[in-house]
This record gives C-alpha cells, structure tokens and sequence, in this order.
C-alpha cells in the first residue's frame, strides 16, 4: 500500500510539472515568431558599428615577454655562429699538500670538489691540473677551457 502512495504522487508531481511547462511557450517559437519581422524590415536591433574594431591605438605588445626569466630569443646573426661553450661551472677554492701530494679543490655552485686529471664533471673533463691552471674541455662541443689558479706564495 505504501508503494501506492509513492506511485501515485510521483505521478501527481510530474503532471503538474506537465501542465505549467505547458503553459511557457518553448524559446524555438519566440524565433519563429520574430524571424519574419527581421527578415521582412532588416532589423534586428543589434548595432554592428559596436562590434566592429577600429585601429589599434596602441603599440602591439608581446604578452608573453615580460613572463619572469624568459627573454626573446636575438634573432640569429646573417652567418651561422658557430656555438660557444658556457662561462665554466666552477670556482677555485683552494690546495692541499699533504706528504708530497697535492689536491685541487674547486666549487660547483654549493658543492666542493677534489679533482684530478682525467676525471669527468658532468659535461666537463679534467685535462691538467697545473701550478697556474686547471684545464677542462666542456665535452658536448669538445670546447677546451681553462681556469687559472693564484700563485702560491
């Protein structure tokens, strides 16, 4: 019996949603009904000089430009330039001997490093170490760099 009366008021409810949708008159038919007046006049109501742009009255800006660390990239020079290898990561800290051995040591960015000849540092391998300089070659364009150290007092 219960099921009844949720049956039958389920019922009532979508026919009184029936009857006052019935009563609105569908959008569809408002266009229907307005169309032959356009179409007969040539009025629409709309004033297309408001849609339409005039002349930039200012200087077109890239958008995208100021976006922070992004520059527009220079445009490339008439003949190809051969690429160029980055200022080298590293800086000279400082030298230890120790019975006859000498270590090197150099900064990269927070990190400190001993180095010897022969040992590769990420894109860099060391070629020399001297009293004077530290010879690298920055391997992806086997580019040969060199940082000079102070004299030794």
């Amino acid at each position: 019996m219960n099921k009844r009366r949720i049956a039958a008021a389920a019922g009532a409810v979508i026919l009184v949603v029936g009857v006052v949708a019935g009563r609105e008159r569908p959008a569809i038919e408002l266009i229907h009904e307005r169309a032959p007046q356009v179409a007969a006049t040539g009025d629409d109501g709309i004033d297309l000089a408001k849609l339409r742009r005039g002349e930039a009255s200012l200087p077109q800006v890239d958008p995208f430009a100021s976006i922070k660390g992004v520059e527009k990239a220079a445009p490339a020079p008439q003949g190809a330039s051969k690429p160029t290898a980055p200022p080298l990561p590293f800086q000279y800290f400082g030298r230890l001997t120790e019975k006859g051995k000498t270590e090197v040591f150099v900064m990269r960015g927070g990190e400190l490093l001993s180095i010897a000849a022969g040992q590769k540092l990420g894109d860099y391998r060391v070629d020399q170490v001297t009293e004077s300089r530290i010879q690298f070659t920055y391997l992806p364009l086997k580019t040969k760099q060199s940082l000079d150290l102070p004299a030794v007092n």
